[in-house]
């Protein structure tokens, strides 16, 4: 394996730049950097296809892969198993995809009680009209779902999903920098303090709202985007109090979140989201959120298990660029109201699909955009539909 050093230098003076997390920092001199790539040794680890991220879209996009005899390698900068900040439920599209794509639904220990949510128990609460339904998921192509939806660990059904691919996963193993040619990709990543080049023929960036593979394809992406944060918890309590058992309940209050607020049930704990736009403290919204439910629903809580957050992008799509695809929410690719599971895995496996026929001739970008034309139309109908909001991003 070669060992390397990635630079940024003045293209003008030659002063070197310190590199830091967004790799775009200018030179000492205030003029723009252009990155070098400094190495030693001959040897590169090389693999038809690189996937970064093991979530839904990475484990879908390597299991096409894997099962057309491609070498891929997975890799992704957290130790699985590992949380993610999701609802973790498998709505109707994500089962009829994961019969299709892996071939049976997870086993029994990626679930948690209650095991099944009625989609007719999604209820949006209103102070002056009680409850209606709310609507998480619609048909795509006239295709009708499962209205049951299964409540899952996310951390045991994301390790399950990249462990059933059969793709080798390198996890522990970030992302730092990428270099695209004609005839091939270079990525710069680190593992275990050792820092390492890798090369590959197609380079597959699948690691969420937040991608580092789409920031270095377009640093302006992420500070030009508007940006929701999700923030949610993991609490253990007493009692549900006046919260139907059962029931998945949906708030739009501005004074709590500038998207919905919910709760449901996981085990032995009630799991709260809250969202909004920066400058926002959601640290203050979900103390808001909890007195909320205790006051008018008479919940009782008892402590926090666990807390986590993630970006939510909303931007257009972006299907990538040359050598580099980009699916799920790296590509931007999201449902009505936020639901991300069934189009990453949709996007991951097109993604894998539209790499393997391009390893034999053409261009991959083309393919994979042909292949998703109706994800980008269904995705159309959802912002129509879109239920997701209070308020938009502030000025």
């Amino acid at each position: 394996m070669r060992c390397f050093q990635v630079v940024w230098r003045c293209r003008l003076c030659d002063t070197i730049a310190t590199e830091t997390a967004d790799h775009r920092m200018p030179a000492p001199c205030g003029r723009p950097a252009r990155q070098e790539w400094h190495t030693r040794g001959t040897d590169v680890e090389k693999h038809q296809v690189i996937i970064v991220g093991a979530g839904p879209a990475g484990a879908s996009c390597a299991k096409a892969l894997h099962d057309r005899g491609i070498d891929v390698l997975v890799i992704d900068r957290a130790r699985f198993p590992r949380h993610k900040t999701c609802s973790g439920v498998l709505f109707g599209q994500t089962q009829m995809l994961l019969r299709s794509y892996f071939g049976c639904l997870p086993p029994d220990p990626v679930y948690c009680s209650p095991r099944e949510i009625n989609a007719a128990a999604i209820r949006e609460w209103k102070p002056d009209a009680g409850s209606s339904r709310y609507v998480w998921e619609i048909a795509k192509d006239a295709q009708a779902f499962s209205e049951v939806y299964y409540n899952i660990r996310r951390a045991d059904f994301d390790h399950w999903l990249i462990t059933r691919s059969g793709a080798q996963l390198r996890d522990g193993c970030s992302l730092s920098a990428v270099h695209s040619g004609h005839d091939g990709v270079r990525i710069a990543v680190r593992s275990g303090g050792i820092s390492s080049e890798l090369a590959c023929d197609y380079l597959v960036g699948a690691d969420g709202g937040n991608s580092t593979v789409r920031k270095l394809l377009d640093p302006r992406w992420a500070a030009e985007s508007p940006t929701v944060i999700a923030y949610q918890t993991y609490n253990y309590f007493q009692s549900r109090g006046d919260l139907p058992e059962g029931q998945w309940t949906v708030f739009f209050k501005p004074e709590i979140g500038d998207i919905l607020s919910c709760v449901h049930q996981k085990d032995d704990t009630l799991v709260l989201c809250v969202g909004g736009f920066k400058r926002r403290s959601l640290k203050k919204s979900m103390q808001a959120f909890r007195e909320f439910l205790v006051r008018d629903f008479k919940v009782v809580f008892r402590g926090l298990k666990r807390d986590e957050g993630c970006l939510i992008r909303m931007a257009p799509p972006c299907l990538g660029d040359g050598r580099v695809l980009l699916a799920g929410e790296a590509g931007g690719f999201i449902y009505l109201n936020g639901e991300g599971i069934s189009a990453a895995m949709d996007t991951g496996f097109r993604a894998g699909v539209a790499v393997f026929e391009a390893l034999a001739g053409g261009s991959a970008l083309e393919r994979y955009a042909a292949a998703t034309a109706d994800i980008a139309a269904h995705m159309g109908l959802c912002m129509q539909k879109l239920h997701f909001l209070c308020a938009g991003p502030a000025a």
